[in-house]
């Protein structure tokens, strides 16, 4: 009888396995819809630094500066408004101010999960963005 083990261990060990199994299971299983929430606003704040931090180091170059600028976007909505940028995905809300105006040809624009290319050009007392 060398190398049995009892039924009340087997009995033991195989309720554990499953107690294991649907604790980690469950969790998971309704907890997505939050994970995806959270890791998109994570991407969207930051792209929004990246941007404001490119705007910021263009505001103190010289009039006539251009700078390119590849940002991984999540799926969301910007907004520009005076100094104002402003990210509106799916369940948050981000904004930051940045020290120069910003002018864009188009006030909203919407964004799929990629990389967008955002290009920046500083005049006298603004930059201008132009999404493409």
């Amino acid at each position: 009888m060398r190398g049995q083990i009892s039924l009340e261990f087997s009995i033991l060990f195989l309720a554990l396995l499953v107690v294991v199994i649907v604790s980690t299971m469950t969790p998971g299983m309704y907890g997505y819809k939050k994970t995806v929430e959270v890791s998109s606003a994570s991407l969207g704040h930051a792209a929004l630094s990246k941007l404001k931090t490119n705007i910021d180091m263009l505001s103190v170059a010289d009039k006539g500066s251009k700078k390119v600028v590849y940002i991984k976007s999540p799926p969301a909505e910007w907004e520009i408004n005076g100094r104002n940028i402003t990210l509106k995905g799916n369940g948050y809300n981000i904004t930051t101010t940045c020290d120069i105006n910003l002018i864009t040809n188009n006030n909203t624009y919407k964004t799929n999960l990629g990389i967008i290319n955002v290009s920046l050009v500083k005049y006298d007392d603004y930059v201008h963005i132009n999404w493409s």
